[in-house]
Order: C-alpha cells, then sequence, then structure tokens
C-alpha cells in the first residue's frame, strides 16, 4: 500500500512540475536611461537554441521554450548584459555600460574595443553629426576632435580643407587619406548624406594609419554609413527647414558717402598743400576740382552727390558742403542719368532658403537585413543664383547565406546641381558706398532693359564716366546673367563576402567601384563685360573619376585561456581613373535658349587628357592581448605607387603599439580611479601625395608652320620616392570620479623625412622644374581630451566636453640646393612673402618691418646696412626683410555641453584657437592713400586717426594722395589669428511615450538648431579662418548662419 501511495505522489509531483515548465515567453526590453524601447536586442534563452531580437517597439517573444532552460540573457551594445530567470511574462530594463573602454571603434580593416587600441583616434557619432547643419559628414568634425584642423568654404558646396597633426609637407599633399565603409574614397564629400552616417574615426598614429602605407602619412579619416540591424523594420524621417543669413562680421569702413568725400578731399588736400606747396584756398579749390576726375589725375571718376551752382562740395573746413545731397545728374549721348550712392552690400546679400529631407528604413530577420534611404537638400546662399541642390540615396544589404557564409552590398547614388561663382563677395568688401548699382533715369528711377535692371558696369558706356575701382564689371548682376551651372552625378558599388571556416578562420573579399561624372558650363554673357564685343564666350567642361578598389583579407583568432591572439594578412588594390574633356568658343546664337558649343559661331578650343594612378599592397596585422589587461599589435605593409619609377615604386611601413589598463592589476589605485590605461606606438608611413608621372620627362605639343612639336615642360627624376612620416605616440587614457570624468591625453612625435621638394629652374634652360626627395621636418604636440559628467540622473543629465592640441612645426633639414638665403642663421630659401629654413616654422612669415611714422607722417621701415646695423628708411624698397612670426596656431581645439532634462535637449558647441599670425590683406588694402590710377577703394575708419600736424603721435601714417607706401605689406599687416568661433546651438523636445503610442509612432522630436552663430578676432571684420598658412583670403565667401527647425520621426 505504501509503494502504491509513494509512486501515486511522484507521478504528481512530476505532473505539477510539468505544469509549472515555462514553454514560452514574452516581453519587453526597455532603457533604463530614458525609458525608451531597446530595438534590435538579442534575447536568448541560456543553454539552448531559443533566441530572437527585439521588434521596434521594444517587445519580443520566444516560443517553444525547452525543459533545460531556465534563465534568459538579454544583450545589446552599449547596454549592460542581463540575466533573469525565465518566466511567461518579462519585462527587462538594461542599464548603460558607462565604461568607454567597452566601446567599439572603428579601425583599419575592421573593429575594435577601445580597451584593446593601443593607437590614436578619435570618434563622432551619428548624434554629433545631426547637431550641425552641412552639406557633408567632414565639415561636423569642425572643433569636435583633437588634433583635427578645418578650413571650410562657406559656400553652399564647398567642402573643407582638412590636416590632423600639423602640415607635414612642404610641396607634397598634406589631406587625409578618406576611406568610407572600409574602401578608400576619393569622390566629393558632399556626395555623402551626413543622415545616412553612423560614425566617423580619425585615426592619427602610426598604429592606427600604418596598414594605409602609402596613404596613411596624414592620417586617415574612416567613414561608417549606417548599418542593417535586425527587427521589425523602423522607419525614420527627418525633415528640417531654415534660412541662411550673412554671418560674417565687417570691418569698420567708411561707409557714409559723405564721410567718405571728406576723407578723400583730406588725401588731396593734403598732397597739394605738403607736396605742391599750395595755399589752403588753392589747395581747396583744386582737390573739390579733381573730385570726380578721372583716376589718373587723383580723381573718383565720378560723383553721386550734387551742390548748388557756383558751390564746392568740400569746404574749406574739410567737412562736407551742408547743402550737398545725393545724386547728380550727367548727360551723355542725349540722355540724362542720376547717379546715385548705393550700398553694395546691401544690394548684393539676400537671405536664403534651407530645406533637407531623409527618410531611411532599416530592419531584417535572422538572415537578412536591408538599410535604404533617400534624401534631398536644396540650400540656397547669400548671393542671386548661388545654391546647392542633392538628391541621394543608399541601399545596404547583408545576407547570411550559410552558417559560414555572409555577403553584403552598398550601392548609393547622388545627384548634384549647383551654380554661381559668387564674385559678389569680394565686390561688396571692396567696393564703397560712393557708386551707383545701377542705371538711372533723370527721375532716378532704375532704368531697365531686355535683361531686366540695368546695371553700372562702370566702363562709361552708358553714363560716359568711369569707376576705377572694378571698371567694366559688376557681379551684382553677372553672378546671376553668366552661366555658372555644375551638375554631376555619383555611383558607389561595394560588395563582400566572408567565409568563416576551421572555428578561428575569416575569409573577406571586398571590391568597390566609385564613378563620379561632372559637367561643367562657364559662360561670359554677350551683353556686358569683357566678351562683349565677341558675343560672349562659352567653356564647357566634363570630367569623369572612376576608381576600383579590391581587397582580400584572412583573418585568425584564437584564445589560449587568457591568452588572445590574433593576426591578419591581405592584399588591396586600387586603380583611379579621370578623364577630362573641354571646349571653348564664343559668339552665342542664342545665349537665353542654347547655351552649348555647338550653338556657338567662333571656331573653337578644344582639348582632353587623361590620368591613371595605381596603388597596390600587401599587409600584416598581430594582435595579442592577456586576462584583458595587456594589449600588443604589430603591422606591416608593402606598398607600391605609379607615381614612382618602378626602380623606386615600393616601399615598407610599420608599426608596433602596446597597451596596459593599470586597473586591472592585484595592487589597487584609489577609489576614485575607475580606469586608467597607458599606450604607446611607434611607425612609419609613406606619403605619394603629388601629381602623376614627374618621375618622367614631361612635353607639351605644339604646332609650328604645320608641323607637330614636342616643347619640354618639365625634367622627369627617376629617383623620386616616398615621403617618410616615422611617428611616435604615447598617452594614457583615464575615467575617473565614478566613471563622471573621462577622457585621454596624448604626446605625439612625427618626423617627416625625404620630403618630395619642387625644385624651380630659370625657364631659360627649358623647363620649369623638378621633384626631389630632400628635407625633414618635424611635429610634435600634446592633446587633450576630456569629457564630464556633471548631473547624471533619471530625469537630467548635463555634461561638457573639452579638446585641446597643441602643435609644434619646424623645418629640420633644408638640401644645399635650396639654401639660397640664409636669415639670422637659418639657412633657407624666399618662397613669397614666407621663408622656409631650417629650425624655422614652416610657413614663417618673412616680411619688412614697419618701424613706425617719420617725423613728417611718413611710414618708416627697418633696414640693415652693409656693416649689420639697423637703421630706418621711408622707402619701402629700400627696407630689408626679416622673420617675423609663425602663422601657426599654438593651441586650438573646441568645447561643447550638453543638457537633457524631461525630455527637452540643449547643446552648444564652440571652437577656438590661440596664437599664430595672419596677413590681414583686406585691412591693408583699405588703409591705403589713394594714388594715380588706383582710387574710389573701401576705406577704414582707421585712416581717420591718421597722422597729422595735428595729431603728430598717430602711428598710422600720413593720409596724402600718391604716398604709394602708406600701406605696403609689412608686419604691420600681421594680425593675432587667434579666435573664438560659436559653431553651434540646437534646442530639442522628444515627446513622452505615453503620447506617441496614441499616435501609433515609436518617438518624435522637435527641433530648432542655428550654426555660425556668432565669432570673435583680434580685430573687427578679420576672419582668420580661410587659410591655415596665414594668407588670409580676401575672396572668401561669407560663413552662413543657418537658423531652422526640424522634426525626426521614427515608426
Amino acid at each position: 500500500m505504501r509503494k502504491i501511495q509513494f509512486l501515486l505522489t511522484l507521478m504528481l509531483t512530476i505532473a505539477v512540475a510539468a505544469s509549472a515548465q515555462v514553454t514560452s515567453v514574452t516581453g519587453t526590453v526597455k532603457s533604463g536611461d530614458d525609458g525608451e524601447p531597446v530595438v534590435g536586442a538579442t534575447v536568448a534563452v541560456k543553454g539552448t537554441k531559443a533566441i530572437t531580437v527585439t521588434d521596434a517597439n521594444g517587445k519580443f517573444t520566444i516560443s517553444q521554450v525547452t525543459g533545460s532552460g531556465k534563465t534568459l540573457v538579454v544583450r545589446f551594445i552599449g547596454m549592460k548584459t542581463v540575466e533573469a530567470a525565465l518566466r511567461p511574462v518579462m519585462n527587462i530594463v538594461m542599464e548603460p555600460e558607462t565604461t568607454s573602454m567597452d566601446e567599439v571603434i572603428v579601425v583599419a580593416f575592421g573593429k575594435q574595443k577601445r580597451e584593446s587600441f593601443t593607437g590614436s583616434a578619435g570618434t563622432l557619432g551619428a548624434k554629433d553629426i545631426a547637431e550641425r547643419q552641412v552639406s557633408n559628414p567632414l565639415s561636423a568634425l569642425d572643433g569636435k576632435v583633437a588634433g583635427v584642423q578645418m578650413i571650410e568654404g562657406n559656400s553652399p558646396q564647398s567642402e573643407p580643407s582638412i590636416i590632423v597633426r600639423g602640415i607635414s609637407s612642404v610641396n607634397a599633399g598634406t589631406a587625409p587619406l578618406i576611406v568610407l565603409d572600409g574602401m578608400p574614397y576619393n569622390g566629393y564629400y558632399s556626395d555623402i548624406n551626413p543622415a545616412d552616417v553612423e560614425n566617423i574615426s580619425v585615426l592619427k598614429d602610426a598604429a592606427s594609419t600604418a596598414l594605409y602605407g602609402a596613404r596613411g602619412a596624414n592620417g586617415v579619416i574612416l567613414i561608417t554609413t549606417k548599418q542593417a540591424k535586425r527587427g521589425k523594420a523602423v522607419i525614420s524621417a527627418d525633415a528640417k527647414w531654415g534660412v541662411n543669413t550673412d554671418g560674417r562680421v565687417y570691418y569698420e569702413t567708411i561707409d557714409n558717402p559723405g564721410q567718405y568725400y571728406e576723407t578723400h578731399y583730406a588725401a588731396l588736400y593734403n598732397y597739394y598743400r605738403r607736396a605742391m606747396g599750395m595755399s589752403p584756398v588753392a589747395a581747396n579749390r583744386t582737390a573739390n576740382a579733381n573730385m570726380g576726375a578721372d583716376a589718373a589725375s587723383g580723381g573718383l571718376g565720378m560723383l553721386t552727390y550734387s551742390v548748388p551752382q557756383g558751390q564746392l562740395l568740400i569746404g574749406e573746413n574739410g567737412k562736407l558742403n551742408p547743402n550737398a545731397t545725393p545724386g547728380h545728374l550727367v548727360t551723355n549721348k542725349g540722355g540724362q542719368y542720376l547717379l546715385m550712392p548705393d550700398n553694395w552690400r546691401d544690394e548684393a546679400l539676400k537671405n536664403g532658403l534651407r530645406q533637407e529631407y531623409t527618410v531611411n528604413v532599416n530592419g531584417g530577420n535572422e538572415t537578412f537585413q536591408a538599410y535604404a534611404s533617400v534624401g534631398y537638400l536644396k540650400n540656397e546662399g547669400l548671393v542671386e543664383g548661388l545654391e546647392f541642390e542633392r538628391y541621394s540615396g543608399r541601399f545596404k544589404a547583408d545576407w547570411q547565406a550559410r552558417e559560414w557564409l555572409r555577403i553584403g552590398a552598398n550601392m548609393s547614388y547622388t545627384h548634384n546641381e549647383s551654380g554661381n561663382l559668387g564674385n559678389s563677395f569680394n565686390f561688396m568688401q571692396t567696393m564703397p558706398s560712393i557708386y551707383p548699382v545701377y542705371i538711372r533715369d533723370a527721375n532716378g528711377n532704375i532704368m531697365t532693359d531686355a535683361r531686366g535692371k540695368m546695371y553700372d558696369y562702370g566702363d562709361g558706356m552708358v553714363t560716359g564716366l568711369t569707376r576705377p575701382n572694378g571698371t567694366q564689371n559688376n557681379p551684382l548682376q553677372s553672378d546671376w546673367l553668366n552661366i555658372y551651372s555644375t551638375n554631376s552625378n555619383a555611383f558607389g558599388a561595394q560588395g563582400y563576402a566572408e567565409a568563416t571556416f576551421l572555428n578561428d578562420f575569416r575569409l573577406t573579399a571586398n571590391v568597390s567601384v566609385y564613378d563620379t561624372e561632372l559637367r561643367q558650363g562657364d559662360g561670359v554673357n554677350p551683353y556686358y563685360e569683357y566678351f562683349a564685343s565677341q558675343g560672349g564666350l562659352l567653356t564647357m567642361n566634363h570630367d569623369r573619376y572612376y576608381s576600383v578598389n579590391a581587397q582580400q583579407l584572412l583573418n585568425w583568432g584564437h584564445s589560449f585561456g587568457e591568452h588572445r591572439v590574433s593576426a591578419m594578412i591581405g592584399h588591396e588594390y586600387t586603380r583611379q581613373y579621370s578623364t577630362t574633356l573641354w571646349g571653348s568658343k564664343a559668339g552665342f546664337i542664342s545665349y537665353n535658349t542654347h547655351q552649348e558649343l555647338d550653338a556657338m559661331k567662333n571656331s573653337p578650343t578644344t582639348g582632353s587628357s587623361k590620368d591613371v594612378y595605381n596603388v597596390e599592397g600587401y599587409m600584416f596585422r598581430g594582435m595579442y592581448d592577456y586576462a584583458d589587461k595587456y594589449f600588443a599589435s604589430v603591422s606591416f605593409r608593402r606598398d607600391g605607387s605609379s607615381r614612382f619609377h618602378p626602380s623606386h615604386r615600393w616601399g615598407n611601413f610599420w608599426s608596433a603599439g602596446a597597451a596596459w589598463i593599470l586597473t586591472k592589476e592585484q595592487w589597487k589605485l584609489p577609489s576614485w580611479v575607475n580606469m586608467l590605461k597607458v599606450k604607446a606606438s611607434i611607425g612609419q608611413q609613406g606619403n605619394d601625395a603629388i601629381d602623376n608621372y614627374y618621375y618622367s620627362d614631361n612635353y607639351t605639343i605644339s604646332v609650328a608652320n604645320g608641323e607637330s612639336v614636342l616643347l619640354f615642360s618639365n625634367k622627369g627624376n627617376r629617383k623620386i620616392s616616398w615621403e617618410t612620416n616615422t611617428n611616435m605616440n604615447a598617452g594614457v587614457e583615464f575615467e575617473l570620479l565614478g566613471r563622471r570624468l573621462t577622457g585621454s591625453v596624448e604626446y605625439y612625435r612625427r618626423k617627416t623625412s625625404d620630403m618630395l621638394m619642387w625644385f624651380n629652374s630659370p625657364q631659360s634652360i627649358g623647363y620649369s622644374g623638378y621633384y626631389d626627395n630632400v628635407g625633414d621636418m618635424l611635429n610634435s604636440g600634446v592633446e587633450v581630451d576630456l569629457n564630464a559628467e556633471i548631473v547624471r540622473t533619471k530625469n537630467v543629465s548635463w555634461s561638457i566636453n573639452l579638446n585641446l592640441t597643441h602643435n609644434s612645426n619646424k623645418v629640420t633639414s633644408i638640401p644645399d640646393e635650396n639654401r639660397t638665403n640664409s636669415v639670422d642663421g637659418k639657412p633657407g630659401y624666399v618662397s613669397g612673402w614666407h621663408y622656409v629654413g631650417e629650425d624655422c616654422p614652416i610657413n614663417t612669415w618673412y616680411l619688412r618691418k614697419y618701424a613706425g611714422v617719420s617725423p613728417s607722417g611718413e611710414p618708416m621701415y627697418y633696414a640693415r646696412n652693409a656693416n649689420g646695423e639697423i637703421t630706418t628708411t621711408t622707402d619701402w624698397q629700400e627696407a630689408s626683410l626679416f622673420l617675423c612670426g609663425d602663422p601657426n596656431a599654438k593651441v586650438y581645439g573646441g568645447f561643447g555641453t550638453h543638457l537633457s532634462a524631461f525630455g527637452f535637449d540643449l547643446s552648444a558647441n564652440f571652437q577656438y584657437s590661440i596664437g599664430g599670425k595672419s596677413l590681414d590683406y583686406l585691412y591693408q588694402g583699405m588703409m591705403s592713400s589713394p594714388t594715380a590710377g588706383v582710387t574710389g577703394k573701401m576705406l577704414h575708419k582707421d585712416l581717420l586717426s591718421a597722422w597729422s600736424e595735428d595729431n603728430p603721435t598717430s602711428n598710422i601714417p600720413r593720409l596724402q594722395y600718391n604716398d604709394i607706401y602708406t600701406s605696403m605689406v609689412s608686419d604691420r599687416f600681421l594680425t593675432d589669428a587667434s579666435y573664438l568661433a560659436f559653431k553651434n546651438v540646437s534646442l530639442g523636445y522628444t515627446l513622452p511615450r505615453s503620447l506617441t503610442d496614441k499616435l501609433k509612432i515609436t518617438s518624435l522630436r522637435i527641433y530648432v538648431s542655428c550654426d555660425n552663430v556668432a565669432y570673435w578676432t583680434k580685430r573687427k571684420g578679420f576672419d582668420p579662418r580661410s587659410s591655415l598658412s596665414g594668407e588670409t583670403d580676401e575672396y572668401a565667401f561669407s560663413p552662413m548662419r543657418t537658423i531652422s527647425a526640424g522634426l525626426s520621426l521614427k515608426f
């Protein structure tokens, strides 16, 4: 009986247990940081094959759980793994990983956890990129990554110039290599939609760049587009609408026409009094008589103010006649025209509209994932016709074809259109408000012709009066009337296949093709300007850039207890083609309707060219780590470049690096030190960034007497080869105070050896020059990168960030052939207003030194006599040249802050540069006295404080007509190039989940943003950001201040 009771009890227990066994589980996964669903998290039952991923709402379901399953494991990159006892319904909350060491960064030919990375790299994520309203993703780097300097062009379609850790060459290229999704990219930056970019990595040292060999010497920028992900399809849409306004700070110029006339009169009056010895009355009358005369007589060519009959424009007191009024009636060829003073800046500038739309879809299952996006951008500039329009699309797919085989594709297409060269920007900065923009009738009405408003070209064709400044030119009309049209089509296709075998091996084959074609029309109208007599001129260009890149990579990795070893061997081949076809003809048949060469009258001038560039490399990388605390890496690459002769084509490049995480040792550091890592690397990279074929003699073909003739143009040098960069890097990374303060400090030293330098030759020997490997240069410095979380709570977070770079540059060796000068014991040679000499920073200024004002008010300059003694002279030609300082910034970087609270988010970013000297060309031109033939230029208000008998202590030379040395180039116009720029501020609000659920959407964020908010420099109007050599660009576009509103939607 007892046996029967026992068996019945046992059977009942088994039945109850069986009925309690979990056979399926459902639930949600949310972030503990913001309560939002975690999309694409991997959910698995431990010890079984049951696995799935969360959908767009963070939900998951696993059916048919086997009896051995007891624990649910949830994983997601960037969050702590969660393990929980299995229940039928589960709500999982995941906390973010607070250690930056678990961050996965993109490196050469793969990805790597930051803790094992021995090199130097800066990263920028999709959120940081989205904060900026940029036409290309690289512009978002400005001020955000230590060691990176950038010059932005400011026009709607312009692309930035970038250097990493200083200028590393005199004549060879200094731009970093751009890699898009693992493959070298040589297309236009603006062909990449910033909304498609997941992150950008900037590789800066040998350990991170040596695998790129030939092209890694100047750093490498890796752009990774958004990846296809598992899970229910997520649709994202982003729309922005904004306005572009003028962000330039202008010089304090004399804009009032009456005050301008008084200033010009003063220059003439002083000349007649001091140089000609006239009486005050005679000088007054003569100056007034010549005010409106031609430039050869010191006049302004025309006057746009009138005074009553018998009165003078400027009185004997030097002030404008109170009876003077704007408007001067002139008669020419039987017609009457009223000349009015116009403000050229007001007439030239307008606000432009900016609109941008992006839609993407991302999702997939366990075996197939896809990402697709389309985008549209229209960005109008600040002058008529200046705009950029882009249509873009991208499709990426990954397919797990077999358990051991994964293949994928990445395709993109971009169509761009742009117009107008923006010549108005320079014109409006150099044209004073005393000249008419338009032709007006006798009543002051702007006249019209078949083209609309009639513009004054200053050539006297209508009014009979010539404008000495910008004669036969008016870009306020020609900028939109002339033809400046560019359209391009860019197609990119990438594919990969990845096979795993023998557990530890992975073989990857990558191939990419980029094809960019650009068609550009440049036409000068047949109505006005220089080619009106020929019926206009049209030039058409068609350029095509085509590149193929193939990679084969074999990776192996294995763990031996706490020892992990990995290795990669590979081969890469790149071939780039470029072709150009152009033609030019004069004489339009119908300018408005037929803007093609076939519709021109005269005989054409045509030409075409083709260029080919190849690079091939074989590579190896080995990595080792022990117990996740000791790390080592080595790499080697052998590269061949078609830019060198076959006997000097190949170069060997290498690196070695190591890292140690001290906080993983048994002994303990202070409790406030959460992570401390030291690292060091050394290696060599190559630079072949010169034009093709310089190892061979170059010839041009000409025709003489009906026969073809070869003309020698450049002397080839078969011995030229790689520039070599030896790069050392050492640093420390840290996480402190509960990981509220994180960052790094790094020291680098980069020596460029065998610099590729161009030697100029006398034209009399038949060629212009040649390249040779000579000279060395050194860049060294310190980078600091800090991030601090001031507040970190469930609903409120506030963080600040700062990056700082100090770079020191000097040329350490100059070849004997180029030692044509020696200044202060430093041998070298002169290059424009710069001196390239040993122990001098690159682009050191070499100028005459300003010595103040002479007792008579003339400018003085220092001169060194035959005995080496320093004297002064008022003759600029006789003054000596001196080393006048370093144009390179001593410290540069950026800082910013981010605040989020209860759904609101606020961010602000700044950029700064300290030190260096720039030559302020625009200010120099505004501080000159009028001379014979050169009048009517923009004048600065500082001239009002010039030396005079009543102001003898001024350091500004006298204002006197025909003083030709008043504002000649000298260190007087060297200006501290330090600046602070308020780059961006944005404010957003994300609707709460309770509301978006009702709207049947996943998330909705609305925001407002402003880019190029403001900037501050040493002198009002001076902007040193147009050049890294100190040569400020007086033709630069105005920085556009963009204010926009937008929304980001997911569902």
